[in-house]
């Protein structure tokens, strides 16, 4: 039940949004489990890579590859760059510009720090990154600059990416500089305030993690989105543009039934927002919220799925009603 997403128009985008397999009712993915970083070997395949200029995510280093072509079956990771902080694990967030190279032929295929683009993030939880990605950035630090590879079988395997110019026997090399590392909120606290009289009430019985219990009034519903926080974040507010993660539970105000629930999946969510990637429902609410926070949003057809609904469960007249959870921006 997703919605159209934005396509993906760079490389890099490509490589890590690779996900066209979603199944959330607002365009996202779920996301994988947290893992822990640990020492890796000195890199063979990346023996050779080298780059000169400072990390400071305008200028765009000189990099130089050295002896191709370039070839692993793991993922290698080299330090060019030694960063501050914590390093990223798959709990985390990372915020980068990135260069990517077809190890075999040594061709440039992406520059992140091509006029125009700006810093990317990823929530390296997330499975529809491809895995040699996320495993790649596993590790990095804030203010650091590393190289690493992605083996065909943890990037487009054996089919490659003709619109990349990669074979299926190609390693990927990336240089990314890594301008920050967060980790999301793995749920929403704090105290919730009662809905407003004639919306649906809310109860999270079983606590911050599990999914709330949704009670619909018996009264018609209302012909315009409704939105009210009812709990209020203290996190970044939430900009245009950006990739959000969220818990959500969607219920049909006609008979409170579930049609879709991030909470009963068990994973948090990510999807673009206020570009057009989910219902008008969502852009237009949770744009300048606040992280942490939680929303509860009523939304009419016109701003859901329109006439033609989202079959077999939501019909063109069904009104939504939607419990948010905001862990992240980014």
């Amino acid at each position: 039940m997703r919605p159209n997403r934005p396509a993906a128009r760079t490389a890099l985008a490509l490589i890590a949004a690779l996900g066209l397999t979603t199944v959330a009712a607002c365009g996202s993915s779920p996301s994988g489990s947290s893992g822990s970083t640990t020492t890796a070997p000195a890199s063979v395949a990346l023996k050779s890579v080298t780059a000169t200029g400072a990390v400071d995510l305008k200028t765009a280093p000189k990099i130089s590859l050295g002896k191709t072509p370039i070839s692993s079956k793991a993922v290698e990771h080299k330090v060019l760059t030694a960063g501050t902080g914590k390093a990223a694990t798959k709990a985390d967030t990372v915020r980068l510009r990135a260069q990517i190279y077809n190890g075999t032929s040594g061709k440039l295929i992406d520059d992140g720090y091509a006029k125009g683009r700006g810093e990317e993030a990823y929530r390296l939880g997330r499975t529809d990154i491809v895995a040699g990605f996320t495993e790649g950035l596993v590790g990095a630090t804030k203010g650091g600059r590393i190289a690493f590879t992605i083996p065909p079988d943890k990037g487009f395997g054996a089919a490659g990416n003709d619109q990349l110019g990669v074979k299926g026997t190609d390693t990927i090399v990336v240089v990314a500089d890594i301008a920050d590392v967060h980790t999301p909120l793995t749920q929403v606290d704090g105290t919730q305030t009662a809905a407003p009289a004639g919306l649906p009430a809310v109860e999270f019985k079983n606590g911050p993690t599990k999914a709330p219990t949704v009670t619909v009034p018996k009264s018609a519903a209302p012909a315009t989105t409704q939105q009210a926080t009812l709990v209020q974040g203290t996190g970044a507010t939430v900009q245009k543009g950006q990739t959000i993660s969220a818990q959500y539970h969607g219920v049909l105000w006609k008979d409170g039934s579930v049609f879709d629930s991030s909470w009963q999946r068990g994973a948090a969510a990510d999807f673009p927002i206020g570009v057009g990637g989910v219902i008008p429902g969502w852009d237009n609410t949770l744009v300048g919220k606040k992280v942490g926070s939680r929303v509860l949003l009523v939304i009419p057809p016109k701003d859901g799925y329109g006439t033609a609904g989202q079959p077999p469960k939501i019909s063109g007249t069904d009104t939504l009603v939607f419990v948010v959870d905001i862990l992240d921006a980014y």
